[in-house]
């Protein structure tokens, strides 16, 4: 929680750059907070792909970006850092030897150095246009917006709004592990779909429901028991996934006195920002021969967390060797 408790380092993002970051500034002995904005751990991958496999990560010929965050997670707990979700960063207050973050819900975290992990910012799954007349608040808040944890759909009977070519890449994906699949879309289209995955889905016995609205849901001690679509149809239902594209609330950079060019975070050789004790990796920084792969974020993290290290202490040794600290 927030308090006046000082930290070593605070780490802002938790996606796959901010989660190997605060592994490792607990490795280097530091005192860590990670602060990340949505619900779950994880970022990008945890939003956009946790079912595909990745190939580029070191030592995994192939991983899902499910399993891909997990491991990630695990990781960064070694050491207990304190870890929170749900807190937005709103402003950051610099002091002679600290910097106070204030958050939307009124905590303040108070720290020595920060590391920018935010990417460009997060973003917030758009829901049906009727979603908000719809029964159980409760259970409507938490409804998935991503296929995280999808061993919860085996033989399960799953229904997806969306209106994209992800509620049809999830329809694909799950039409081999649920009890059954249902579509629900608004539109009279599917957007953004190749037309091969489409032509895959008509031909799947997946029913598709065009130009439809979910129009009630049956819920019991909040679990979902059944789906209503245009007040007709009603469909039994253990699950629902809801995609209808994405709002990006942008990280607030400029609030914070972080310079940017054209969005990005422009760093050198030290991933270090205009703000002296301020550092940044990951998608949101920019340098020559940058690449966004999840790979870069690992080497731009060690740099980071480094160089914080010293800035808090010039005594420390500028690079330790796992080897040596886990013996």
């Amino acid at each position: 929680m927030g308090d006046d408790e000082l930290f070593d380092i605070t780490i802002i993002g938790g996606g796959t750059t901010g989660l190997f970051a605060t592994y490792y500034a607990t490795m280097r002995n530091m005192k860590v907070k990670l602060l990340e904005s949505q619900s779950q751990f994880g970022g990008k991958v945890m939003q956009f792909f946790p079912e595909k496999l990745i190939y580029d990560v070191g030592g995994y010929p192939d991983i899902s970006g499910e399993d891909l965050v997990k491991q990630m997670i695990a990781q960064a707990n070694r050491h207990q850092p304190e870890m929170l979700t749900n807190r937005w960063v709103e402003s950051i207050e610099q002091k002679s030897d600290h910097f106070i973050l204030n958050t939307s819900d009124g905590e303040r975290h108070i720290t020595k150095v920060i590391l920018l992990a935010t990417g460009s910012g997060t973003f917030q799954t758009k829901m049906p246009d009727n979603w908000d007349a719809l029964p159980f608040p409760k259970f409507r808040k938490h409804v998935a917006t991503n296929l995280m944890n999808r061993e919860k759909y085996h033989h399960k009977n799953v229904v997806i709004t969306a209106n994209n070519k992800v509620g049809v890449g999830w329809a694909l994906y799950l039409k081999d592990h649920a009890k059954s699949v249902t579509v629900v879309n608004p539109d009279s289209k599917f957007h953004q779909v190749k037309e091969e995955d489409l032509e895959q889905l008509r031909n799947s016995s997946i029913p598709i429901h065009m130009e439809s609205h979910i129009t009630n849901f049956d819920v019991k001690e909040n679990q979902l028991q059944s789906v209503e679509i245009n007040e007709t149809i009603t469909v039994e239902t253990d699950a629902l996934l809801s995609y209808h594209g994405l709002e990006l609330q942008a990280t607030p950079l400029d609030n914070w006195g972080v310079a940017t060019y054209k969005g990005r975070i422009l760093v050198k050789g030290d991933m270090a920002t205009n703000i002296p004790g301020i550092f940044a990796a990951g998608d949101i920084v920019q340098y020559e021969g940058k690449t966004n792969l999840i790979a870069s974020g690992y080497s731009e993290a060690i740099t980071a967390v480094n160089k914080a290290h010293l800035f808090i202490d010039p005594r420390a040794t500028e690079q330790l060797y796992s080897t040596v600290i886990y013996r």
